[in-house]
């Protein structure tokens, strides 16, 4: 195998790969030896038919595919590994010759990008103050109040916040249609849960009491025989319940919290509050940090990189709506929107953070800022302490991304450190 390199002016390499017809016949043999098995040729067992048979019965072009594509996985890993080239991307390939004498083939890779580094230390960034008002803390200890509510059963009308439990009958024309019929069902009135009209319509109401409610469905209703019908619900209200929020006092703060008085636990919402919006703050210093090191590097990212980046954040919506029981099809479906509008509106951020990666590799480099092997057998251990099993267990369990991830973090983390001493913030 012969080849040339070119470095093309869009910063992308082009590997001219030329293979003798002995190199070309090899891996024939080799797609012939892998791919035989889905060939049927008539008075042969399968995967017994020899390689001539098989291309009389197919073509003489059958194994090429197979053949070009293991070739050039081959000789691409062999060249950018002798040449020492950074790559991104997808590489593309187009072959130029094929032939008894042999295959001309071009493989056209993006480079990874040359950083010209700005000033990256002795940088200042402002943070932002941070201060929490006692509205903010009356606001948090409001909430849990809310949340520690009993529900308690009354005897007098309902009224709107209240809660009813009803049984339901809806009907269109006198008969009952599917989907409209509920037993022991717990309705908050003014929660609009049920559509315009109902839940005002039970306001009044008594526990015992039966009620004909009287509504038109929507115009844009999803079933087509009720969207902009009138009808009437049979309501049977079995119980009326009110919210009764706990007093603010000290026995309140007892049971939400491990404070004995109310003081005490107000003393403990507005250090958390203000814990929280502390490293809200320095979470945000630290990006205008890196935006402005980013900022006054200049590197062209290469497209390829940016398409890499915008898919994997696509990669990480998906995996978010998994855990929140979606997909991604029904998301796109119910946004009336397609993967590739998705992924073209992301184009611009994974432009920036492709560059600060990249800007941040750089310094890694020049700063010398590397990973030790017991560095990372420590944070292995703090991860399998945690799930209760040894170091050995927890490799076996996991993915090597996951291990991975683990690594780059460490990196990243040692890079924030040198970052935080050497700029003021």
């Amino acid at each position: 195998m012969k080849y040339t390199k070119e470095i093309l002016a869009d910063k992308k390499a082009k590997l001219t790969v030329e293979m003798t017809a002995e190199e070309w016949n090899e891996a024939l043999q080799k797609a012939y030896e892998k791919t035989k098995g889905k060939y049927r040729v008539q008075g042969f067992r399968n995967g017994k038919a020899p390689r001539k048979v098989i291309e009389k019965e197919y073509g003489d072009t059958v194994f090429y595919d197979e053949a070009l594509n293991e070739s050039f996985y081959n000789y691409y890993n062999e060249i950018i590994e002798k040449e020492k080239l950074e790559v991104v991307g997808d590489p593309k390939v187009n072959v130029e010759k094929i032939e008894s004498n042999g295959v001309t083939f071009t493989i056209t890779t993006a480079l990874y990008p040359e950083v010209k580094l700005g000033a990256y230390t002795g940088l200042e960034v402002e943070k932002e103050v941070v201060k929490v008002s006692a509205a903010e803390v009356n606001g948090a200890i409001k909430d849990m109040q809310e949340k520690s509510a009993r529900m308690v059963k009354v005897d007098r009308e309902a009224k709107n916040g209240d809660t009813v439990i009803i049984d339901f009958v809806g009907k269109k024309d006198g008969v009952a249609f599917d989907g409209g019929t509920g037993k022991g069902y717990e309705l908050k009135l003014g929660s609009g849960t049920f559509i315009p009209g109902f839940e005002d319509q039970l306001v009044g109401a008594k526990a015992g009491e039966d009620r004909n409610v009287n509504v038109t469905f929507p115009a844009e209703y999803p079933a087509e025989d009720l969207a902009g019908k009138p009808c009437v619900f049979e309501v049977k209200v079995h119980e009326v319940r009110e919210k009764v929020l706990p007093e603010l006092d000290d026995k309140f703060a007892q049971n939400v919290s491990e404070f004995d008085t109310l003081e005490e636990y107000k003393k403990s919402v507005k250090e958390q509050l203000t814990k929280q919006k502390q490293q809200k703050a320095d979470s945000e210093a630290e990006e205008k940090l890196l935006q402005m090191i980013t900022d006054n590097a200049t590197v062209d990212i290469p497209q390829a990189m940016v398409e890499e980046q915008a898919d994997e954040f696509i990669h990480q919506f998906a995996h978010r709506l998994e855990h929140q029981g979606l997909n991604l099809d029904d998301y796109l479906k119910y946004m009336n929107t397609t993967y590739e509008d998705l992924r073209n509106s992301r184009m611009e951020d994974a432009k920036k953070t492709a560059k600060t990666r990249v800007v941040l590799d750089a310094i890694l480099k020049k700063e010398n800022i590397t990973l030790e092997k017991e560095e990372v057998e420590k944070e292995l251990e703090k991860h399998a302490n945690l799930n209760g099993v040894s170091v050995e267990e927890f490799k076996k369990t996991v993915h090597d991304h996951v291990i991975t991830d683990i690594a780059n973090n460490i990196v990243i983390n040692k890079l924030l450190d040198f970052l935080r001493k050497n700029n003021k913030v």
